[in-house]
């Protein structure tokens, strides 16, 4: 009897020995093989991917932009899994209340308009660089003050109006910049507001003297008899950071990964943008209605991702002593940084 017990008792613990081996490999194939049935990673999974996160960013319908159109073609917005919806708006300054009031998540404009936002109480930082000026003499940028045949030069502007596409921006920092260092009395010039799209006309019927004009009307507006007096931007400082995307500081600090991968779209459009003149001109053609003879022959926007930290400072300094700005501007919270 008791041999029998010990016989049974032997043979009870070779079957739970065996029972927890066989639920200790069990156990070892589910973790082996498990990950592809819960993984949600970039290498697949049951789940479905997130959903694009959708942003709108106001702009401005120019030549200058024309990064924002190539990169969402090349798909750079996409791999970051942002969907981007552009909308036209007049100028910079116009862009800032709908950034402000959450209409649009990121914005396009001029450093003075920012300036001049930011003074009065609305909390926005550069995101992204996007326009520069020309470095060169050689070579004029994607901006400048055409006129009628009545101008020769610089000289003959002092007292003249200017049409410009918002007041108090970059365009009467520049204008004046431009025209004072050719040594002309700026006292009595003035500015009156035009869309881009209507400067040439405006000019053409005598409602203003001479135009702040970007491409592609620089050369639209020549081609019908306009003459190209100076590049307001180069005449200012070479190499002048001209425009930047924007957003709010609240918008930033809630949706800190959203504008870093948004950042980083910007960033990679403009660098490859400004490295393909012919895409660029394709990119512009077909979502402006410039003429195919026109693409050509326009200048090109000098896109560049890093700021000019000291052309920034030279506009702040300059929108005070003009009038535009009332106090001295804190150019170092002006850029955001994630």
């Amino acid at each position: 009897m008791a041999l029998c017990s010990r016989t049974g008792r032997r043979a009870g613990r070779r079957r739970f020995r065996l029972l927890a081996g066989l639920v200790a490999l069990v156990a070892l194939l589910a973790g082996a093989c498990g990950g592809n049935d819960t993984s949600t990673g970039a290498t697949g999974g049951s789940e479905a991917p997130a959903a694009p996160v959708k942003v709108k960013v106001g702009i401005l319908p120019i030549a200058d932009v024309a990064p924002f159109w190539y990169g969402i073609d090349k798909g750079f917005f996409k791999a970051e899994n942002i969907e981007v919806e552009l909308v036209p708006a007049q100028g910079g300054a116009a862009i800032v209340p709908s950034v402000m009031s959450g209409e649009f998540q990121f914005g396009f404009s001029n450093v003075v308009s920012l300036l001049l936002a930011r003074e009065k109480g609305n909390g926005i930082q550069i995101v992204s660089n996007m326009v520069n000026g020309s470095d060169s003499a050689a070579k004029h940028g994607a901006n400048a003050i055409l006129a009628g045949p009545g101008v020769g030069s610089l000289k003959d502007l002092a007292g003249k109006k200017f049409a410009v596409n918002t007041q108090k921006n970059a365009g009467e920092v520049t204008i004046k910049a431009t025209l004072r260092n050719a040594g002309v009395d700026i006292s009595g010039i003035s500015f009156v507001e035009f869309p881009f799209p209507n400067m040439n006309d405006a000019l053409t019927k005598g409602q203003v003297d001479a135009v702040w004009q970007a491409e592609p009307f620089v050369t639209l507006g020549q081609d019908t008899g306009l003459k190209f007096i100076a590049d307001p931007m180069y005449g200012t400082m070479p190499n002048l950071t001209i425009a930047s995307v924007f957003a709010s500081e609240d918008y930033l600090k809630d949706n800190a990964d959203v504008a870093t991968r948004f950042k980083r779209a910007v960033d990679q459009s403009v660098n490859e943008a400004a490295k393909d003149e012919a895409g660029m001109r394709a990119t512009i053609g077909k979502n402006t209605k410039t003429p195919p003879d026109v693409l050509p022959r326009m200048a090109l926007p000098v896109w560049r991702q890093d700021l000019n930290m000291p052309s920034i400072e030279l506009q702040a300094k300059l929108a005070k002593e003009f009038g535009i700005l009332e106090d001295d501007a804190d150019t170092s919270t002006l850029v955001w940084k994630p």
